[in-house]
C-alpha cells in the first residue's frame, strides 16, 4: 500500500492483517487466499478479469481489490503492483450493472478472445 495515501483505518487494518497472515503462514482468510491465487496467475504471466455487482469491495467485504483515497478522487488496485511499471495492468476488476445477460455475453466473448485470461463473472 502506498505510504503517502490516506486510507480508511479499517482498510489499513485489513491489509496489515493480510501481510501478517502471509508472513506467518497462518490465519489466511478468504479474501487473502483469493488475492494470492490471482497474484500467482499474474506473476506467471496470465491476466485476471473480474466483473459483477460489488466485486471491487467484495460482496461480503472480503476482497477490497480496489481501495480508495479518503481525501482525493483516487483509487488503488494493490494486485496490480505485482508487475511494477507494467504497461498493461494484468488485473482488471470492475463493478457492473445488473444487466446480467449483457454482462454474461460480454465476459463470455472476452474469454474466447483472450484465452490467457481468467475471466470471472460474479453474479
Amino acid at each position: 500500500m502506498p505510504e503517502d495515501w490516506d486510507f480508511h483505518p479499517q482498510v489499513k487494518k485489513i491489509f496489515e492483517h493480510r501481510n501478517k497472515s502471509i508472513k506467518e503462514g497462518k490465519g489466511i482468510d478468504w479474501g487473502t487466499a483469493e488475492a494470492l491465487a490471482f497474484s500467482s496467475l499474474i506473476n506467471e504471466g496470465f491476466h485476471v478479469r473480474v466483473s459483477g455487482q460489488d466485486v471491487e469491495r467484495g460482496t461480503f467485504s472480503h476482497r477490497h481489490a480496489v481501495v480508495f483515497h479518503q481525501n482525493k478522487d483516487a483509487s488503488y488496485i494493490p494486485i496490480n503492483s505485482i508487475v511494477p511499471n507494467a504497461e498493461i495492468k494484468r488485473f482488471q476488476i470492475s463493478n457492473s450493472h445488473l444487466s446480467e445477460f449483457g454482462v454474461l455475453g460480454y465476459e463470455y466473448g472476452y474469454s474466447l478472445a483472450h484465452p490467457n485470461t481468467l475471466v470471472i463473472w460474479e453474479a
